[in-house]
């Protein structure tokens, strides 16, 4: 069974992608998360497909895997990411270790950025083609898994270094006070639907960020007015979604 989280839709294509190849089932996790759904999981191989947040798995999905019931034999991680999963792999074993399975190692999915709060996102055309280059590795990606073939596990020194530096990223950066609603907000709800935490909430018809923020991307990328901005660090910048860069 294939189990997945996804902000602007990556890990959810990734997701849906090997689920055709594999013929499995594909579970989106994040509505369990949002929805507060604690159902165990169950299943000889479980493939958790996620985004990269700072070099690691991001913090609201270990800590619902850590919550929940997992009653596997192995599991295999397969994480999206703009550049590269950096020492990711140490602590997805750590995952497996506490759930008693063996661990399959991690395998990483170069897709298009979209964390527009601090970087530049790919616009249409590049998108696509990295998308195009995807698909090509989700395949390998799915002929190794089903092979019962493992993908990195360990890393090295740099990987190491870069994801130590996970906490510090959270501390320091992942706050959702810089957002706001510019005046071309329609009030059309989306980011509040589209928020896994429950953060946005639309107050007189305006939207309200709290303080639980994962930094997504996902109230801002799929407004579809491209009302929301994150401080001054957004302006002008595409907003990025699978769905967008895919239907044009």
């Amino acid at each position: 069974m294939i189990y997945y989280y996804s902000g602007t839709g990556n890990s959810a294509y990734v997701a849906r992608k090997l689920a055709d190849k594999l013929g499995v089932d594909a579970v989106d996790i994040g509505e369990r998360i949002k929805t507060g759904a604690m159902e165990a999981i169950k299943d000889d191989t479980v493939i958790l497909v996620t985004p990269t947040y700072c070099w690691r798995v991001p913090r609201i999905v270990e800590d619902y895997w850590n919550q929940i019931e997992v009653e596997a034999e192995t599991l295999y991680l397969v994480m999206t990411c703009g550049s590269g999963i950096g020492g990711a792999s140490v602590y997805e074993e750590k995952m497996a270790r506490e759930k008693n399975l063996a661990y399959g190692g991690a395998f990483e999915v170069i897709m298009p950025e979209n964390y527009i709060a601090m970087f530049d996102v790919p616009k249409t055309a590049e998108a696509r083609t990295i998308i195009a280059k995807a698909d090509k590795k989700i395949d390998e990606i799915a002929d190794r898994i089903a092979a019962k073939k493992s993908g990195a596990k360990g890393a090295g020194i740099l990987g190491r270094l870069l994801t130590s530096i996970n906490g510090a990223y959270y501390a320091l950066f992942v706050k959702a006070k810089p957002f706001y609603a510019k005046d071309n907000c329609i009030s059309c709800g989306e980011c509040e639907r589209r928020c896994i935490l429950a953060n946005v909430k639309l107050e007189e018809g305006r939207p309200v960020w709290y303080d639980r923020c994962t930094h997504c991307m996902a109230c801002m990328n799929y407004c579809p007015v491209e009302a929301i901005e994150y401080g001054k660090k957004t302006a002008g910048k595409f907003r990025y979604t699978l769905e967008k860069v895919l239907e044009k």
